[in-house]
């Protein structure tokens, strides 16, 4: 790789670069730029890495589960490896080494695969693109989001994170976080689902699983084309649960030292909470009200949208439609 070289070393300090909160919030996160998207600090040859995914040769079996970070995506691929195996057995693996972007020898592994990405559509594989692998697109209450991935990309010892929340929700809404802007993200992924309606994409929120997991799986598996019986698909959503999801992971690999080296106190935090609102604990009342503003303005022409934000004064959380669901087994 270039970066074992001088020259890797130098053109990798060059990617790095150092947000600042506004004003006298205190907040300061490090990440490694390329073609104007941030990516983890101590990620390794970006240029190279991404050119190699782009060569990914990618099969009809393949499911590829698209999310914003810290949207679910460990969660939803444990689920997803459940129902294709047909089995009530946690996988002991770490759902992060599927990731499209972040390692790519662990996913060209034998299909069928459950891949992940926190990619916009054109930035992945070429050939998952033209294949019209299955893809589920997760989306969860982006203040959630937010306190999630303050917990998270705040312990990656290269980010060099030096603040408080308010300075990190600053640098949330102002798209100077890694993986850049969850508005953008599911804007584009909306676009996507409206422009290719050929293409097979599931929409899932996160909050809609919390709230009812036996439909959302089983809307799932009807996607994905399995034949799981109901009582499967019961005891995949009690064996996720998070309580359950956390102590299996945990024991398995959550004290893996090689795991968890890029992060403080070597540790790698694999599950926080994994609740509706907690994110109720961190924001203020000012913070919020600001908040779904800016949602309401950069959201406003999207068809599917978040009711916890759109009409927080509802006992429903999840998706309200502005005009006709039209997602993919929305009528299933």
């Amino acid at each position: 790789m270039l970066e074992n070289g001088p020259m890797g070393s130098y053109l990798s300090k060059r990617m790095l670069k150092t947000f600042v909160a506004d004003g006298d919030l205190a907040g300061s996160i490090t990440v490694k730029e390329y073609e104007g998207r941030y990516f983890p600090p101590d990620m390794i040859d970006i240029p190279s890495h991404l050119k190699r995914m782009q060569l990914f040769d990618a099969d009809d079996s393949d499911v590829i589960i698209c999310a914003f970070p810290k949207s679910g995506f460990h969660w939803i691929w444990d689920v997803v490896t459940m129902l294709i195996n047909n089995t009530s057995n946690i996988s002991k693996e770490l759902p992060g080494k599927y990731n499209l972007e972040l390692g790519v020898r662990k996913v060209e592994q034998s299909p069928p695969r459950v891949l992940g990405s926190h990619l916009y559509y054109e930035e992945l594989p070429v050939s998952i693109r033209q294949k019209k692998c299955k893809i589920i697109n997760v989306i969860r209450d982006p203040r959630a989001v937010a306190v999630s991935s303050y917990h998270f990309f705040t312990k990656i010892k290269e980010s060099k994170w030096t603040g408080s929340w308010d300075g990190y929700l600053n640098l949330f809404l102002n798209s100077k976080v890694l993986f850049n802007d969850w508005f953008t993200h599911t804007q584009l992924w909306e676009r996507v689902r409206q422009n290719n309606p050929s293409n097979q994409i599931f929409v899932l929120f996160y909050e809609d699983a919390l709230q009812n997991p036996f439909n959302e799986f089983k809307r799932l598996a009807r996607f994905l084309q399995l034949d799981v019986k109901d009582s499967m698909i019961r005891t995949i959503a009690e064996q996720t649960k998070f309580s359950n999801l956390q102590t299996f992971k945990e024991a398995a690999i959550g004290h893996n030292p090689r795991i968890g080296s890029s992060f403080t106190g070597n540790k790698y935090p694999l599950y926080r909470k994994g609740t509706e609102d907690d994110w109720k604990s961190y924001f203020t009342l000012h913070q919020n009200a600001e908040f779904e503003q800016i949602y309401k303005e950069r959201m406003q022409y999207n068809k599917l949208q978040l009711k916890s934000i759109v009409s927080p004064g509802s006992n429903d959380t999840g998706c309200v439609m502005c005009v006709e669901d039209t997602r993919y087994g929305s009528k299933l």
